[in-house]
């Protein structure tokens, strides 16, 4: 096979492609920002050009629907035709992808929302993929979601790719679903099997898979290696180092008299007569987390503001940086949280960008193109369960966590939203935490959790020096 580049590859690029070609499916578990997607470009316009595939489907998160049209006109070589199938394309798709596949010299592609796709697997089914991809493949872990059985049902593409920089974000199980799409053989179609085989059961009645088996952990890694490319960062590209700052924050008397309360009782009143009340354990936590940022939501859905602790420190951080000429990017959890990250962008009278959840497809395209390419200083503030994932926001270096999730997929996604190919200066993050509160707690969470994606992909000798290392 020879294949002319148009953008010029690393070489773990053309490794993967050389080896999807001898297998005809592949993941590529690379850490974000090496590249995953202009390989995985290349690889189907390799398939059109030696005329083994002509239509291509994408299923991808929201938040990186858009970041497939633009990476397209920056790599393709061959003709194409690319369709983004959302709520308003849906009734026109049919027809513009009929139209697309009599055009015998173009390559058609449709990407297309995890969320959306199952709802609309006639679609799927009337354009008859060549090649199938599932971009950030974490999205499929649970066996038991629609998105992971509908992906099942692709298996029998001719050709299969999963990408993802964190595929075990929950625990060894995730890897199941992925591999059941990309390659059922390597590990049966029963999740049963591989529970007993590879996890660890532990919990309320035994029922929980609370970890991997040690005995077998060079087993599944040398299984996923079979059909997996793993390249990490520090390895494949040449890129500035990082640096991490833990940022203490005391909350005030009053909150942490709050804080203490909910604790303690698992409720509180109000301002106005309202109450918030935890009924069980989880619920407690998401509530001692939305106090230590500054903002809880009573039971009658109102938001009432406990504390400025937080915002205090954020706001003096992002003057002095902003100051600077810097662009900085800021993640939070919870909405109230963003929101008021933004408002104190322009107080600052800094341009700041906001993305979260109702944001829509169209505004997080522009919003992410404006960042990246007018002048500093300027903000984005990010809710990171939104904003953590599949974007390129590299001209920033300097990164602030205003509050994290319990998820490990959350955390090195965001954290690698800056840190990837393109980027020239060390990046920061700075992490605010509460101190003496359960934000001590997710941090030490994360890390267990990235000890467990380490246990797995990474060489057991470096494991054991890197270890102690880990963020």
């Amino acid at each position: 096979m020879r294949y002319k580049f148009r953008t010029r590859p690393y070489p773990h690029q053309v490794d993967a492609l050389k080896r999807f070609w001898r297998k005809g499916f592949l993941a590529l578990l690379w850490e974000p920002g090496t590249g995953k997607t202009k390989a995985t470009i290349d690889i189907a316009c390799a398939l059109f050009q030696a005329g083994k595939a002509r239509r291509m489907l994408i299923v991808a998160p929201l938040s990186v629907v858009g970041v497939w049209k633009e990476e397209f006109e920056l790599h393709a070589t061959s003709p194409y035709s690319l369709f983004i199938m959302d709520k308003i394309w849906y009734k026109r798709l049919p027809y513009a992808v009929k139209w697309s596949m009599m055009q015998e010299d173009h390559m058609t592609v449709v990407v297309v929302n995890y969320d959306i796709i199952w709802r609309r697997k006639e679609v799927a089914k009337m354009f008859a993929p060549g090649l199938v991809v599932a971009d950030e493949s974490h999205r499929i872990k649970k066996p038991s979601a629609k998105r992971s059985r509908f992906m099942a049902t692709q298996n029998n593409a001719p050709y299969r790719m999963i990408l993802t920089g964190t595929p075990t974000p929950k625990g060894v199980v995730d890897i199941y679903s992925q591999w059941k799409f990309l390659n059922p053989k390597r590990f049966g179609t029963r999740v049963e099997d591989f529970i007993e085989q590879y996890g660890v059961r532990g919990g309320f009645m035994g029922f929980e898979v609370k970890g991997v088996r040690l005995d077998t952990v060079k087993e599944l890694r040398k299984k996923i290696r079979w059909d997996a490319s793993v390249v990490r960062k520090d390895t494949a590209l040449d890129l500035p180092d990082r640096m991490y700052q833990r940022v203490p924050v005391y909350l005030e008397p009053a909150a942490q008299e709050y804080y203490e309360k909910m604790a303690l009782e698992m409720y509180l009143e109000l301002e106005r007569g309202d109450i918030s009340d935890a009924k069980n354990a989880a619920v407690r936590l998401l509530r001692l987390q939305q106090i230590t940022g500054g903002f809880i939501k009573s039971d009658q859905k109102n938001i009432h503001q406990l504390s400025t602790a937080k915002l205090n420190v954020a706001a003096d951080l992002l003057e002095d940086l902003t100051s600077d000429g810097q662009r900085v990017v800021v993640f939070a959890r919870f909405i109230p949280e963003v929101l008021a990250l933004t408002d104190i962008g322009e107080r600052l009278g800094v341009r700041t960008y906001t993305l979260y959840g109702a944001t829509r497809r169209e505004d997080r395209d522009n919003i992410r193109r404006d960042f990246q390419t007018k002048k500093a200083p300027a903000i984005f503030v990010a809710q990171i369960s939104t904003g953590g994932l599949g974007i390129t926001l590299h001209a920033a270096h300097e990164v602030l966590y205003y509050s994290t999730t319990y998820s490990l997929e959350d955390w090195i996604q965001s954290a690698d939203r800056v840190h990837r190919i393109g980027q020239t200066e060390k990046v920061t993050y700075r992490t605010l935490i509460a101190e003496g509160t359960v934000e001590e707690d997710i941090y030490a969470a994360l890390r267990a959790k990235k000890r467990i994606l380490n246990m797995i992909m990474k060489d057991h000798k470096i494991l054991k020096r890197r270890l102690s290392h880990d963020v």
